[in-house]
């Protein structure tokens, strides 16, 4: 066990929606989504908005795959929401697991998951062991 990291991203292009439908729009379903992760995570979990479209969830004394199962679910509830206006939406997350490695060098890893699931499709969560 250990801490995992999870960086998830939302990929609904937001600057379309932000472009489209206004910024009260982007910034509505950035807060749902949030609400959605804190409903789907456990107490014992951390989560908070990393940059731009991207969120960061931390799962201290966990196993990859409960973080792994845990993102799926996020996932899944995020797919079969409908965000303002019945906007559908999909994430890609990337999930590592802290193995003594600098904290920088472990972010970067969950990043690169998350590039990894952008570059197979999108829609999907990729971990590393």
């Amino acid at each position: 066990m250990g801490i995992t990291i999870y960086l998830l991203g939302l990929f609904l292009h937001l600057i379309k929606v932000n472009d489209l439908k206004g910024h009260i729009y982007g910034d509505q379903v950035l807060v749902d989504v949030a609400l959605l992760m804190k409903k789907n995570i456990r107490e014992t979990d951390y989560v908070g908005r990393y940059g731009g479209d991207e969120f960061m969830i931390i799962f201290p004394n966990t196993k990859l795959s409960v973080a792994y199962k845990i993102s799926e679910r996020i996932r899944k509830a995020i797919e079969a929401n409908n965000f303002v206006d019945g906007l559908k939406i999909t994430i890609s997350g990337g999930v590592s697991q802290f193995n003594k490695e600098s904290i920088t060098e472990f972010v970067h890893l969950a990043d690169s998951m998350l590039y990894k699931a952008k570059q197979n499709g999108k829609n999907q969560i990729i971990f590393k062991k």
